[in-house]
């Protein structure tokens, strides 16, 4: 990944303390100021700028060059250029970087300077969470754009929210040994072993998308080594790459793939064709290594479900001026035909040390058919609003949502590039079914103050705690108000919730997002008479539940509903309950619930343990004489026992049981016949 760490400079003046150096030789021109700063503070991941022209003078007017001694002491990206030292590390802990100064009479002096380099910020979850388990594919979806716009394979196909299958095959191929990934202490950090992970990376990706969609080989020959290092390196398409329109984005007249850098840290000077104007991105935001250092493909595994956003551009300024990688608040929705979706557009900047994803309004975004057919608009840029609703098509089948640049394919302009295209297109995948599930409005649900268990909890046979969960959908929900409101709800969620006998209340805490109507305590909501099954329509009437609501300090609401009056009669009838929703005049149910009282489990049948008739964990021969005693009549033997003594599973205990479990105990049998 390109790392445009050189975007935040920290040309700080750091100049914490003042070191003594001892004073130059008497014959030398060259020597350590006597007021140098040779201490200084840096985050880890950061970069350091230290200008020696500040630590080394020559009293003669020489010209001066500098070297770091100690070079093999430090990452790549310390190092000397010019005049300047630049000191960038990944790991905290205290640095001793030697500058060695020589004029150009030949004359030098050494300094030693002390830079301590603070822990980073260990930042967002998704920007780890490396699977390091073996794995023999994945797929993952891709997008590839130029200039804010997704382009095209070779084959036609339009690499936007592509899913793609990559394989894991060796490196050693491609002459790419040097770049296997190994394991790591705990997810992140530098390798700790020499033992490969077998699971694809970014870089098997990229190869696999280069054979397959760039040179276009069939997809039997990739992933087969056809094209090493060098043959990536020495193809040349020489023709025009397009934008998912068909319009030209660019020529491209460099290699295929051409990799510089060194494991942990590759560089891809080239791809695609294209220059290495680039960044990618996994699961749209910064990928790290360890805090505040950025992986690479080499370094990056890849999992089922990841999102990999390639973004190309021709403005070189585009990490440091405003560009963004953004998304939607979901990869994939899944609902209904002709019901309302709402969608928040999201973006993450383009250095590490951008810390979270934000909601970001520039934004063009249409809607597009399963065959890349453009079918509407459903957001402008200048719309002011991240989040927006439309009504999903009718048809059932699969569409696109697309978020654009509304600078896309401007690569040059003549306001000092305030209006270059700088921002990688947000994707996601639309699913309309007419048996989707509706979202459910709440997120946690207890019992009495109490979270239910697993066990106590389903909904319609699944746990309410899961996902995506089933519901019945209530066709037509009419309002007896109908004077004051007039409306007609429609697919309205209904669940039925299971818990223990003797619950009084089940507390339903729903989101930040829910609009709950409600006064001070109180809660208003609707109720109606339902049957067991599903209802094509119903009425409901107005409810109030007194002193029920709550709002918690983490932005949630929590709503203590009544059970009793809503738990299922014998006949299946039962009163459903809902919240309502919305302000002003714009009310609507939440969701229905109805209850239920669980039924007492029976106790569970006592683990035999077979041969061990005296029940003290052991099988030996005093459990044989018990049970001899007893088949001879000179012991009774209680129930409790009769099944451990049953060794051979006939159903009666006799001279054979005791026979078996003797052979047992003089370890002459392993298992009983009825242990089998």
């Amino acid at each position: 990944m390109k790392k445009r760490i050189l975007s935040i400079l920290l040309a700080v003046a750091l100049l914490l303390s003042v070191g003594v150096v001892p004073a130059r030789a008497a014959d030398s021109c060259v020597s350590v100021k006597a007021d140098a700063a040779t201490t200084a503070e840096v985050v880890a991941g950061d970069l350091l700028e230290i200008p020696l022209g500040d630590i080394f003078r020559d009293s003669d007017g020489h010209s001066l060059t500098y070297t770091l001694v100690n070079a093999a002491q430090f990452g790549t990206q310390t190092k000397v250029g010019g005049s300047t030292l630049y000191v960038s590390e990944k790991d905290p802990g205290t640095y001793e970087p030697k500058i060695k100064a020589t004029c150009s009479g030949g004359k030098s002096v050494t300094a030693t300077l002390t830079v301590t380099v603070k822990p980073a910020p260990h930042g967002l979850d998704a920007q780890y969470n490396y699977d390091e388990s073996p794995a023999k594919e994945v797929t993952v979806y891709v997008t590839i754009s130029n200039d804010g716009v997704p382009i095209r394979g070779r084959d036609g196909t339009i690499l936007c929210h592509q899913a793609i299958t990559v394989p894991y095959f060796d490196l050693s191929q491609y002459g790419l040994d040097e770049f296997y990934r190994y394991h790591t202490a705990n997810g992140e950090g530098k390798y700790v072993d020499n033992n490969i992970v077998e699971r694809p990376t970014g870089l098997h990706l990229y190869i696999y998308l280069l054979e397959r969609y760039f040179i276009g080989l069939p997809e039997s020959q990739c992933c087969k080594g056809r094209y090493d290092r060098g043959g990536l390196e020495g193809f040349r398409l020489d023709d025009d790459v397009y934008y998912m329109d068909e319009d030209p984005a660019y020529t491209a007249s460099l290699a295929a793939l051409k990799i510089t850098g060194s494991p942990t840290s590759l560089y891809m000077a080239n791809f695609w064709g294209h220059d290495e104007n680039l960044m990618y991105y996994r699961n749209h935001c910064y990928p790290y290594m360890s805090p505040g250092w950025g992986s690479t493909s080499d370094y990056i595994l890849l999992s089922d479900g990841d999102t990999w956003d390639v973004a190309m551009f021709t403005n070189w300024s585009f990490y440091s001026s405003g560009g963004a990688f953004t998304c939607f608040d979901k990869d994939a929705y899944t609902v209904r035909p002709g019901t309302e979706l709402t969608v928040t557009s999201k973006a993450y900047g383009t250095t590490f040390k951008d810390g979270d994803f934000y909601d970001f309004e520039n934004l063009d975004v249409y809607l597009y058919s399963g065959s890349w057919e453009q079918l509407d608009t459903l957001k402008d840029a200048g719309s002011g609003k991240a989040t927006f609703t439309f009504t999903v098509p009718k048809d059932e089948g699969t569409y696109y949502i697309v978020g654009f640049d509304p600078n896309r394919k401007i690569p040059t302009d003549d306001s000092g590039g305030t209006n270059y295209a700088k921002i990688a297109p947000a994707t996601a995948i639309l699913t309309v079914s007419g048996t989707a599930e509706l979202e459910r409005p709440f997120q946690t649900v207890s019992v009495d103050g109490k979270a239910l268990d697993r066990k106590n909890i389903s909904v319609n046979g699944e746990k309410l705690d899961a996902k995506n969960i089933s519901y019945e959908g209530i066709v037509s929900l009419g309002s007896e108000d109908s004077e004051e409101f007039g409306n007609v709800y429609e697919e309205v969620p209904k669940y039925h919730v299971i818990v223990p006998e003797g619950t009084q209340t089940v507390d339903i805490t729903y989101g930040k997002d829910v609009d709950i109507y409600h006064a001070d305590a109180t809660a208003y909501g609707y109720e109606t008479d339902l049957a067991a099954d599903a209802v094509s329509s119903a009425t409901i009437r107005s409810v109030t539940l007194e002193s029920s609501y709550k709002a918690n300090d983490d932005g949630t609401q929590t709503v203590a509903t009544p059970v009793a009056r809503y738990v299922r009669n014998a006949d299946g009838t039962a009163m459903a309950v809902t919240l309502e929703s919305g302000s002003g005049k714009n009310f609507r149910p939440v969701a229905l619930f109805t209850f239920e009282y669980a039924k007492a489990e029976p106790d569970p049948e006592p683990e035999v343990k077979y041969g061990d008739v005296n029940g003290d964990g052991n099988i030996n021969s005093t459990d044989a004489a018990i049970l001899y005693r007893s088949v001879n009549g000179k012991y009774t033997l209680p129930d409790s026992q009769k099944a451990a003594a049953d060794v051979n599973g006939d159903g009666a205990v006799n001279s054979t049981d005791a026979a078996l479990i003797y052979r047992k105990a003089n370890g002459k049998m392993s298992n009983f016949p009825a242990e089998s």
